[in-house]
Order: structure tokens, then C-alpha cells, then sequence
């Protein structure tokens, strides 16, 4: 089964030692909070800026280059 990229979450929650990290979608490790709800809340943030940022810039940046 093929994944559409745009329903993937660019961002996610891991449980680690007694913390939650949130993580990009390379694996690599962006903050380190206390409790699950707050990592959970900085992955949405992240994921949005992400989708109304770079994201939606890199699809304008790509269709102005079609003719």
C-alpha cells in the first residue's frame, strides 16, 4: 500500500526514559517535554507550521516551474 505523504504527520510523540520526545520524520529528536500532553501539543504546532509553511512554499515554488 502506497502512503500519500500529505497524511503522513511530519512530526510524532515517542515515549523515551521517563520523558516524551517529539520527533521529526528523519528520527531526529526536536524537544524533550515531561508529559505526554505537551509533546503532543508542540508536534501539532510543529506539523502545522510545517503544512502552512514550508510545505505550502515548496508546492508554490514547484508549480510556477510547470508550463
Amino acid at each position: 500500500m502506497m502512503v500519500d505523504p500529505d497524511e503522513t504527520e511530519p512530526f510524532r510523540v515517542e515515549a523515551a526514559e521517563s520523558v516524551f520526545q517529539v520527533v521529526d520524520a528523519s528520527g531526529g529528536v526536536v524537544l524533550t517535554c515531561a508529559d505526554e500532553a505537551n509533546a503532543g501539543q508542540y508536534a501539532a504546532l510543529l506539523t502545522q507550521a510545517y503544512r502552512m509553511g514550508y510545505k505550502a512554499g515548496y508546492r508554490k515554488g514547484r508549480s510556477s516551474w510547470k508550463t
